[in-house]
């Protein structure tokens, strides 16, 4: 779980450094990989009352379910950036 939330707040990162002013248009995963990462934003608000992070998005982004997605996060102009390629942050 911890590796799903890395790598998609590194490519959250990348988008943001590469394309400053704009958004990604949304993330891609799979059931089980969109389940660990709601987790994950789950674990981090435990200790804030009454917190409860959106369901289906993540960093304001939708999330889409996809049987037949390896996880990518679509930049603002539709390119999708594979998540695995997001383990760690590149090199500036």
């Amino acid at each position: 779980m911890a590796e799903l939330h890395r790598r998609v707040s590194n490519a959250f990162r990348v988008h943001w450094i590469k394309y400053p002013g704009t958004r990604p248009q949304k993330l891609v995963l799979t059931q089980k990989q969109a389940d660990d990462l709601r987790l994950t934003q789950l674990y981090g608000g435990v200790s804030i009352p009454g917190y409860a992070p959106e369901v289906g998005k993540f960093n304001d982004r939708p999330v889409e379910v996809s049987a037949t997605t390896a996880g990518v996060l679509v930049a603002h102009d539709g390119t999708e950036m594979p998540l695995a390629d997001f383990d760690k942050m590149p090199a500036a």
